[in-house]
């Protein structure tokens, strides 16, 4: 059963005759006939009289209408839909993030991007560095953020931003009162500590090594958030990504530039054998010129 004798059911219906129905869907007569005479063998039953070359339904092709009367009203949308699809006005926008950008840039990105999207449907997951490189095939997202170097053939990515760290460093703390702090100022003082394997920590324990620092390591976090909270407690000092310094900064917590510079790299990365959907394209572009932006005044 193909969809044009359904759509030329429905015409002969709507408009009482073959005639009227060829008109309204842009086939002849006869053409219109084969298609009624074909569905009505493919169901074995008949959809309307024929009396003194009138058509008049039967019950049955009544019956038979109300059930598919929905699914063809769905049909008619399609058009519409496609529109709103083409204009991004219907549409999702599924994202995966690593818990370092997830109370800081991509809340910020995403601000801008509902602005111009506001009928967009998006979902964001936390997922760590380890879980993004055990995915699985059967889970679904547009673009997932992560840091480098990635090396996951089931996907294909881009590197999208390099950033220096920054300090957090507490007000009550004598190191504030330096315009910049050099990793030498580091000596023995307490640093809150990210995941000891993790790629942050393992570049910031590699930097501190190469100038033969040994800073105290009391306090151990998975979190930049939670490690620049813990300045805002005078508990200790955080090498932190700028994003988070720029969302804590206060009268508590001062951020500082550090010598010389730790760089983290990010990447985005989708699904391999698929295109990159214009709506992450755009929530990409909104999410550089927000860190971007960021990194300037840092």
């Amino acid at each position: 059963m193909n969809l044009k004798k359904l759509i030329a059911f429905r015409a002969v219906l709507e408009s009482n005759s073959i005639t009227g129905a060829a008109d309204k869907i842009g086939l002849t007569q006869s053409g219109v006939s084969r298609l009624i005479t074909s569905l009505e063998q493919e169901l074995d039953f008949p959809l309307f009289n024929r009396i003194k070359g009138r058509i008049q339904i039967t019950s049955r092709g009544e019956s038979f209408f109300q059930e598919i009367e929905p699914l063809l009203s769905g049909i008619d949308q399609i058009p519409n839909l496609a529109r709103q699809v083409k204009q991004h006005q219907y549409s999702r926008l599924r994202i995966i993030t690593l818990n370092s950008l997830a109370h800081s840039l991509v809340p910020m990105a995403l601000n801008k991007f509902c602005q111009k999207h506001p009928h967009a449907n998006v979902s964001v997951t936390i997922k760590s560095r380890k879980e993004l490189l055990h995915w699985e095939r059967g889970e679904h997202f547009d673009v997932a953020l992560a840091s480098l170097p990635f090396e996951q053939r089931v996907f294909k990515k881009k590197s999208f931003i390099s950033f220096p760290a920054v300090i957090a460093i507490s007000n009550l703390n004598p190191l504030n009162k330096k315009n910049q702090i050099h990793i030498n100022d580091l000596h023995n003082e307490n640093l809150i500590s990210l995941e000891p394997t993790g790629i942050f920590q393992t570049s910031i324990k590699k930097r501190l090594q190469d100038y033969n620092i040994e800073p105290v390591f009391k306090i151990q976090t998975t979190s930049m958030l939670q490690s620049a909270q813990m300045v805002e407690n005078n508990i200790g000092t955080a090498i932190i990504d700028p994003f988070i310094g720029h969302m804590i900064r206060s009268r508590k917590v001062i951020i500082k530039k550090l010598t010389p510079q730790i760089y983290f790299d990010y990447a985005y990365i989708w699904p391999e054998g698929r295109e990159l959907s214009a709506l992450a394209e755009e929530f990409i572009i909104e999410l550089k010129k927000i860190a971007n932006a960021i990194t300037k005044i840092n």
